[in-house]
């Protein structure tokens, strides 16, 4: 019991932070690779190494089961690299309307937008040439290509 409790509010809850502040390509191949062992060690743990004579049914079962949310019978292990685009998306994008909310420099506080990108003008992603915003205008692209989602 402790190990999952250390693997769902320790390492989790990281792989977590690293998905919405680490631009997706940079990361997925390793979460999808760290999740897998992830799993494997839940499993190793759980059952003794009686797992690996499981069929894959079972084996399929059994991950499901642990990525499930308490509310449905599961453990609640989410897996970070399916969810990884999405979160960095909306956390840069949630940081960027904050920043443009408050990069005015009529403020009584430092204009924030020059402070953490200096020359980038937040409401106009062409004008963009900081890494994190570049990453996030890809980003913006990837979702509406490959995942068939609309502005």
């Amino acid at each position: 019991m402790i190990d999952y409790h250390m693997m769902r509010f320790c390492q989790n809850s990281r792989l977590g932070f690293l998905a919405r502040n680490t631009p997706t390509p940079l990361i997925s191949d390793s979460l999808g690779s760290l999740y897998a062992v992830n799993l494997e060690s839940m499993c190793t743990k759980g059952t003794g190494g009686t797992h690996t004579d499981w069929t894959l049914e079972l084996r399929i079962f059994a991950h499901m089961k642990l990525q499930l949310p308490h509310r449905r019978g599961g453990f609640e292990i989410t897996p970070c690299a399916g969810s990884a685009t999405s979160a960095f998306y909306a956390s840069t994008a949630s940081l960027v309307r904050w920043l443009g909310h408050h990069g005015n420099a009529q403020q009584d506080l430092a204009n924030l937008a020059d402070v953490w990108a200096p020359g980038q003008v937040m409401s106009n992603p062409d004008t963009w040439t900081a890494p994190i915003l570049t990453a996030l205008k890809c980003t913006h692209a990837l979702l509406l290509a490959e995942y068939e989602c609309t502005e």
